[in-house]
Order: structure tokens, then sequence, then C-alpha cells
């Protein structure tokens, strides 16, 4: 019997970073959702309840990455939804997600730093998959 096809959906305002992500993804065998603002991201894990979501944390519009995760949480049939929250604030501000401090705001699961690790992509999914 086949094993199902893993689905994801990608939250990220930047088009290169979906298209190649998605691209990557897809490749390695994933069912794969994209959105580039957080209220079609939202939407779209609504509609699709995916195994996993790549979360930006901050788009550049008002529906950021924080209150797409907010809203998942505390929505009952999506909070159980594993979140990778993906960013690149350590490199554009020099300020790094901080676990205990940062949850409140942004409850994910892991957190991964852009430019994103592949491999290490990879294995985060496959350990949440496996929860």
């Amino acid at each position: 019997m086949a094993k199902k096809k893993l689905k994801i959906v990608i939250i990220d305002d930047n088009a290169d970073y979906l298209f190649t992500m998605g691209t990557f993804l897809k490749k390695k065998n994933f069912t794969v959702f994209t959105a580039s603002d957080g209220e079609a991201g939202l939407n779209l894990v609504k509609q699709e309840k995916p195994d996993i979501v790549l979360l930006d944390v901050m788009m550049e519009t008002l529906f950021s990455g924080f209150e797409v995760s907010r809203q998942i949480r505390q929505d009952p049939n999506l909070k159980s939804i594993p979140i990778i929250g993906i960013s690149g604030m350590a490199d554009e501000l020099s300020v790094s997600y901080n676990e205990n401090r940062d949850y409140e705001y942004f409850d994910a699961n892991i957190f991964m730093e852009k430019p994103v690790d592949k491999d290490l992509l990879l294995k985060n999914i496959k350990s949440l998959a496996k929860k």
C-alpha cells in the first residue's frame, strides 16, 4: 500500500522562496500548497487541513505570520497542525527567535532561520509528521 503523501502549506510573501521551496518539496514527494500572504494562507490551512504549515514570521502584509500563528492555535479544528516558523529576522534585523520569550506571539513547533537548510527542514518535517 502506498504511503499517503504529506500535505504542506507554505505561507511566505517572497515569491521566489515560495517557488523554490514548493518545487523542492514537490520533488521530495509532498503535496504542496502555497500562499503569498497570511490571509490567503489561513484560508488554505482551513480548506486543506495540511499535515504541516511552513510559516514566514515577518511578512509585509498586515496579516503577518504572528497573526496566522495565533489564529491557527485558537481554532479547535486547526490547533494541532504543526507549524514550522521560518524567518530571515536574524539576517534582516539581527534579532533571533527565542522560544522561551516569543512563543506567546508565535507558537511554532520548530523555528528555522533563512536561508533554510533543506536537509534539516526535511528532518524536521519527518519528525513532526510522526507525532
